[in-house]
């Protein structure tokens, strides 16, 4: 399988970077529910009507939860059952999935007053892993990859994590790791990369 890159899915099964990205900014633009925009620069290419939001598409909405937080009364824990895996996030974030055609899905996790957040994009891939510096620059030979780190995550699944960049968005966060047959790409802006490890580091996946 190859990795997915905003350009567009590759044959056979290629990499495929993530498509819709976080606000951060210096201008917020608010689109209906004011939580997110998408960057037009490096969109991959999706019949219209593709990219739909669980308020209009019950059945993205019936593959997640989002509960309080039993552990952290400042936390709210997302619950994919889909894919199989939970983490806590902060309660004045916003929870949402998006459905990226056949290519995959992506959970926009955002602050409520649409300053910021972090993306998860999940992909089929079909390669055991685990990803490397040289596997995302064979599919996607221009993004950009500095300080690039092989790390084992405390839920035991190994990821690359490496800073990259944006036009609309700067220097950004990348946090990347395959598990059961999919590809997670988790993108922040650099000044959430604390909080961001953090919700990383309470990920966990269903045995």
């Amino acid at each position: 399988m190859s990795l997915i890159s905003p350009i567009g899915p590759i044959s056979p099964m290629k990499l495929q970077r993530n498509k819709t990205f976080i606000i951060v900014a210096v201008a917020v633009i608010i689109i209906v529910a004011g939580i997110f925009i998408f960057l037009n620069n490096k969109k991959s290419v999706t019949e219209p009507g593709t990219e739909l939001d669980s308020e209009n598409n019950p059945a993205i909405e019936q593959t997640y939860t989002v509960t309080a937080s039993k552990e952290d009364s400042k936390n709210n824990i997302y619950t994919d059952s889909q894919y199989k895996f939970s983490f806590q996030y902060p309660k004045d974030f916003t929870a949402t999935k998006f459905r990226e055609g056949e290519d995959g899905d992506t959970i926009l996790i955002q602050q409520k007053d649409g300053k910021g957040g972090f993306q998860v994009f999940i992909a089929p891939f079909d390669e055991p892993g685990p990803i490397t510096k040289e596997r995302i620059v064979q599919d996607l030979p221009d993004m950009k990859i500095e300080s690039a780190e092989n790390r084992v995550l405390k839920n035991g699944v190994p990821a690359l994590i490496f800073f990259s960049e944006e036009t609309s968005l700067g220097k950004t966060r990348e946090i990347w790791f395959i598990n059961n047959g999919y590809l997670y790409q988790v993108t922040t802006t650099k000044d959430l990369d604390s909080l961001v490890a953090q919700i990383v580091a309470m990920w966990r996946f269903e045995q």
